[in-house]
């Protein structure tokens, strides 16, 4: 019975993102409707996009679940991060992008850069893309399988493929148009369920004052549970024993969230926006948003050690903390309502999906294929390479083995390591070329270094070491330049 109103609410959902798809296919007439939505969209499709495109199932299972391991200061930091970052995003990048954007007719992140910088600059960057954003959505995709294999019994292959067609059915078909329309209905279902979930779960425990003493008077498998209230008691055990509590979850939590300043299937959404009033309202309508979203689902984890026990063996959930969500919801929820919430996940998986595919193909076709060979028409070109890059990422997703695991967990410190600060330089600073493809090429190999080598070491995530390097070698060459030019003869 229950599994039955799951597959009835889900498939209404797969339905209404297929009509959404189609309709908004009618709606496109040439390339700036299937890059950028026409440049029409207001405050309301542009801030609910952005959210839902940024919280994907990592936010759910990941961002949600973690806090069953690492108590409150991973919930703390991840919360002060992400209303930061999304207000610096909408302050500092979203104004200039916009008015630059505009200014050069650019359709894409890359090509503003070539604008702005050469045409060396928007090929490297359109790479950069393309090759980390297949491996992003490898993740994406099987968080998806996972859940629709628990949630509707599916085998995990049948449910990570009928994500992607889904997904690229209605990217293809509608474009931009598409993504945003269909970021808005899932946005809504994500923001409401998060909210939801937890409100439900504060019910359940009676009340956030009760929860919280039962909490801190419990007792779990890592001690006292006083102990998830403390800043670095609690972490996995490898982290622990090498005495590395605060800086991975300062590090980790920083990571996750400063993505919002510079990944590019984010930003993009600025330069869709109808004009500057839209992002002045965006700016604070989404870290409005992503703030009780955030205060919401992240808080979820470490009262986890108040229902698991009850129902299950925790050591499952230490191992895994990406089922405490999932298992919560089904817990405290009836039939109809926790079908809705886990819809609410899959609707998350999607919203980043579509953008991470729309993204990675008008990069190819626009900074790549049209330099290469001209192109005079690039929308028929974009849908294919929508259908190519969609079903690329499955078949790793399918059966990923470890060194895709590994460029995964790398993917999302070497986009915003790469991008933060050509997209900072384009804006605020004059300099040429050199300084910033070398900062991105700098980024991209110190990330990878830096993961395979200390990670697991020092456990400081990718993006710290990245961004610095960026950031160093960017000045670096900026200052040479400089001082080339001004030298006498």
């Amino acid at each position: 019975m229950q599994m039955g109103i799951q597959l009835f609410i889900l498939s209404i959902y797969l339905v209404l993102m297929m009509l959404l798809g189609v309709y908004e296919y009618r709606r496109t007439k040439g390339a700036i409707d299937f890059y950028l939505a026409g440049k029409k969209l207001g405050v309301i499709v542009v801030s609910f996009s952005f959210f839902a495109t940024y919280f994907s199932t990592a936010a759910f299972l990941g961002g949600g679940g973690f806090g069953f391991v690492a108590g409150f200061q991973w919930s703390a930091f991840l919360i002060f991060f992400h209303i930061l970052f999304a207000i610096a995003a909408w302050l500092i990048i979203a104004p200039p992008m916009k008015r630059i954007a505009d200014e050069h007719g650019a359709l894409t992140i890359p090509e503003i850069f070539g604008m702005r910088f050469g045409k060396l600059s928007q090929l490297v960057a359109a790479l950069i893309i393309i090759v980390f954003f297949q491996f992003y959505m490898v993740s994406i995709y099987k968080g998806a399988g996972n859940l629709l294999e628990v949630m509707l019994g599916l085998d995990y292959r049948t449910a990570v493929l009928l994500t992607a067609v889904i997904v690229m059915l209605y990217t293809a078909i509608g474009g931009f148009r598409a993504v945003v329309m269909t970021d808005l209905v899932q946005g809504v279902l994500v923001f409401v369920g998060g909210i939801a979930l937890f409100v439900a779960l504060m019910y359940y425990l009676g009340g956030p004052i009760n929860a919280i003493e039962s909490l801190k008077a419990t007792q779990t498998i890592m001690g006292s549970g006083a102990k998830l209230f403390e800043l670095g008691s609690v972490a996995p055990p490898p982290i622990m024993k090498a005495g590395m509590v605060i800086p991975f979850i300062l590090s980790l939590t920083f990571a996750i969230s400063i993505a919002q300043l510079a990944s590019p299937q984010l930003v993009i959404r600025f330069v869709a926006a109808k004009d500057s009033r839209v992002i002045a309202k965006g700016a604070i309508l989404t870290p409005l948003i992503i703030g009780i979203f955030a205060l919401c689902v992240f808080s979820i984890g470490p009262f986890g050690w108040l229902v698991i026990p009850k129902f299950d063996d925790p050591v499952k959930y230490l191992k895994n903390s990406d089922l405490v969500v999932p298992f919560i919801a089904m817990k405290i929820f009836p039939a109809g309502l926790n079908a809705l919430i886990l819809t609410a996940i899959v609707a998350a998986a999607m919203s980043t999906i579509n953008s991470l595919v729309h993204v990675i193909a008008t990069s190819f076709v626009r900074d790549v294929l049209q330099n290469a060979v001209k192109l005079k028409k690039i929308v028929l070109p974009t849908r294919l390479s929508v259908l190519v890059f969609s079903l690329l990422p499955v078949i790793f997703a399918l059966n990923p083995p470890d060194i895709i695991v590994v460029i995964v967990g790398l993917s999302f410190s070497v986009i915003t390591s790469a991008f933060l600060i050509p997209l900072l330089a384009s804006f605020y600073s004059r300099t040429t070329q050199l300084p910033v493809v070398s900062s991105m090429i700098v980024a991209v190999a110190v990330c990878i270094i830096w993961y395979l080598y200390f990670y697991k070491v020092y456990w400081v995530y990718p993006v710290i070491p990245g961004l610095a390097a960026s950031a160093l070698t960017y000045v670096i060459f900026l200052r040479t330049e400089r001082a080339i030019s001004a030298a006498p003869g």
